[in-house]
């Protein structure tokens, strides 16, 4: 089980992801970790006092102007670049990024910032043929797939992923080497609701050539154990983290 901390990023700063309402989202404030929302502060924190070193960034500002207009955006102009290449140029950690990206020149575009692996989310990707092109160009390792939910239900601005059901979407991708997939539902993030969801014990237990991860709703360490019961192997999280709740002593407690 590996847990990889969540960094949601707006306007530069480290917010609070609650219930995928991300216009609402506010700088983090009430951290046991970090005091501050600036993003390289936070990721330091966590590598620091929990001994967690590869980290899930969320490009906001990108992923929302991809799913209110689902064209070409221009990602230089993010105002959370020179973040993202200021944590980059530290070499001390290994990021994962979901930054909206729907073809391969967006895909090209985060790996040229120095990231280890660009996130592809079904919430934005413009088809599955996306996803066998970026392996062939790109490599899998560098390739995560996430199957994106609200609700159990699959988030897709594609016509061609609205007609194709989540576990479908998982076996597509099954055989194409990726690192891993993600089943992420954004309802339950920030919810501390559990992770636990019918979609993600289905994919889990009918893939097995590509690591599951999930994130949304991790309440403590009990959770963390169940997951890893049910053959998930990456979780991420950001609330049960910054309220303390899970803790280097709690971390210990799983098989790494």
């Amino acid at each position: 089980m590996i847990v990889i901390p969540v960094l949601d990023l707006l306007s530069g700063k480290v917010v609070q992801g609650i219930g995928g309402k991300r216009k609402e989202y506010q700088p983090i404030s009430d951290s046991v970790l970090v005091s501050t929302a600036e993003p390289i502060d936070v990721l330091q924190n966590f590598k620091e006092k929990l001994g967690l070193n590869w980290f899930y960034i969320a490009e906001l500002d990108l992923i929302q102007k991809a799913t209110e207009s689902p064209t070409n955006i221009e990602k230089g102009n993010s105002s959370n670049t020179l973040k993202i290449l200021e944590i980059v140029n530290k070499k001390k950690f290994q990021i994962m990024i979901d930054g909206g990206c729907r073809n391969l020149t967006d895909i090209e575009h985060f790996l040229s910032l120095g990231v280890n692996q660009v996130i592809l989310g079904t919430e934005t990707l413009a088809s599955l043929e996306i996803i066998e092109k970026a392996v062939k160009k790109f490599g899998g390792e560098k390739i995560i797939l996430s199957i994106d939910l609200k609700e159990g239900k699959l988030l897709a601005n594609s016509e061609e992923l609205q007609k194709i059901s989540p576990i479908e979407i998982a076996r597509k991708a099954e055989n194409l080497g990726l690192k891993a997939i993600i089943v992420l539902d954004l309802k339950k993030v920030g919810s501390e609701s559990g992770p636990i969801s019918a979609v993600l014990l289905e994919i889990a237990k009918e893939i097995s050539k590509v690591p599951i991860f999930t994130g949304g709703g991790v309440r403590d360490i009990n959770d963390l154990i169940v997951l890893q019961q049910n053959g998930i192997q990456g979780a991420l999280i950001a609330t049960a983290l910054h309220k303390g709740k899970i803790g280097k002593n709690e971390l210990q407690q799983l098989k790494y």
